[in-house]
């Protein structure tokens, strides 16, 4: 053990006597997860008040006398083409040319405009001869799903004007419409939606945060890994440390305890910076969508539990990888393919859902990523995140015995 705490203390020395590499471990990683969630806050919620505020354009095509008289009265006096409904103001213009529809649809696909509700020809005439079994006008429209704007503006159109119309020509049909309603849906239940809400609200953060954590935890082990192990041989002081009277299983449990007690702190302080963060984002959000979110102790706990762990298995991963190395460059191309099964790893997560078999917790990388994804998404349970937990140390276990066996061997550690 006492040989085991000197090349510790050597590799501690070594980092912390350097102050770049003080600020890359310690400094930086706090700055960087505080500052991306704060961003993260503030952009989503710019981007949900943005299209809350955003006033939405709309081209009505062949648009009947109905439809004219039903939304004249929301007009807004002093904005022409302008129509408050509700508390969105709809800027709707209408056209009986065939030409204006197919600019208007380019428009779209732009997104200089939001929607084209095109009306078949003689509408009104169609809803005021229908007889039984004949057929129904189909009131088309146009939009880009992948514009934003242009997605909400639908929905919100169709269920704030189109509904209302429809049952306002409906009205003038049939009479009182309360005869065609044989029962109706939550009109007097405020209570329809039990959930969750950190749960409803951790489902988004279940996709992003686990694989940046992922990635960014295994880019600040890496090059500590490379240098220790990969840099010793580069810079020739790992040939005079072999030489020395110590037991090599010795050097190599020494080296790994330090960039174990070095990466752990890092992923302290990762750790902590997303303490202080997460609350901030759920606080930022919570008063945006009205959602009372939080983040618990035991999540954190857990969180950290994991963050922790992680950092031992990928040390230990990278440090079997380094061995074989000649020096930090050829280190680095050795754990490059690592790193991104890895990144695969964190994609997979982002897609696969949150039920996750106990026994799944197992899988090394796997298992772990996806027990942190499940912890922002409040489905980890006890068993799965011990599972999880076990599973970094049993395997980063394995690859710390594997590279000190490693180390016994000359052709290997001299490059013969």
């Amino acid at each position: 053990m006492k040989a085991i705490g000197i090349v510790m203390r050597k590799e501690l020395y070594r980092v912390f006597s350097d102050k770049k590499m003080i600020f890359g471990l310690f400094i930086m990683p706090a700055v960087v997860v505080i500052g991306l969630f704060f961003l993260m806050g503030i952009l989503a919620s710019s981007m949900l008040e943005d299209i809350e505020e955003h006033e939405p354009t709309i081209l009505v095509y062949q648009a009947p006398e109905s439809f004219q008289n039903y939304i004249r009265s929301f007009e807004v006096q002093e904005s022409t083409g302008g129509y408050k409904i509700g508390v969105t103001i709809y800027h709707i213009s209408q056209t009986e040319e065939e030409s204006e529809m197919e600019d208007g649809k380019q428009l779209i696909y732009s997104g200089d405009l939001d929607l084209i509700l095109a009306f078949p020809e003689d509408f009104d005439r169609q809803i005021e001869s229908y007889v039984a079994g004949g057929a129904i006008p189909d009131l088309q429209t146009f939009y880009n799903p992948s514009e934003d704007y242009s997605d909400h503006a639908r929905s919100e159109v169709l269920s704030a004007i189109l509904e209302a119309y429809r049952k306002s020509l409906l009205e003038e049909r049939i009479g009182d419409l309360e005869q065609l309603e044989i029962f109706t849906i939550d009109q007097d239940n405020e209570n329809s939606v039990i959930q969750n809400d950190n749960k409803a609200q951790g489902k988004l953060f279940g996709y992003m945060i686990p694989y940046m954590i992922t990635i960014l935890l295994f880019a600040g082990a890496m090059s500590l890994g490379a240098d220790s192990f990969a840099g010793e041989k580069e810079r020739g002081t790992m040939a005079a440390l072999l030489m020395t009277p110590i037991k090599r299983s010795c050097i190599v449990y020494g080296k790994l305890f330090a960039l174990m007690i070095l990466s752990g702190l890092s992923a302290l302080v990762y750790g902590g910076a997303m303490i202080f963060a997460i609350p901030l984002l759920y606080r930022t959000l919570g008063a945006i969508t009205g959602q009372d979110l939080s983040f618990p102790p035991e999540q954190m706990f857990m969180m950290l539990v994991l963050i922790v762990t992680l950092v031992f298995l990928y040390v230990a991963l990278i440090a079997l990888c380094a061995t074989f190395a000649k020096n930090t460059k050829e280190g680095s191309t050795y754990i490059t393919p690592l790193y991104m099964i890895v990144m695969a790893i964190g994609v997979i997560s982002m897609f696969r859902g949150e039920e996750v078999a106990n026994l799944q917790y197992l899988i090394p990388l796997y298992g772990p990523t996806m027990a942190l994804k499940n912890v922002f998404t409040f489905d980890v349970t006890a068993v799965g995140f011990v599972l999880a937990s076990l599973s970094n140390l049993a395997t980063g276990a394995l690859c710390a015995w594997l590279t000190a066996r490693l180390f016994h061997s000359e052709k290997i550690m001299f490059n013969a």
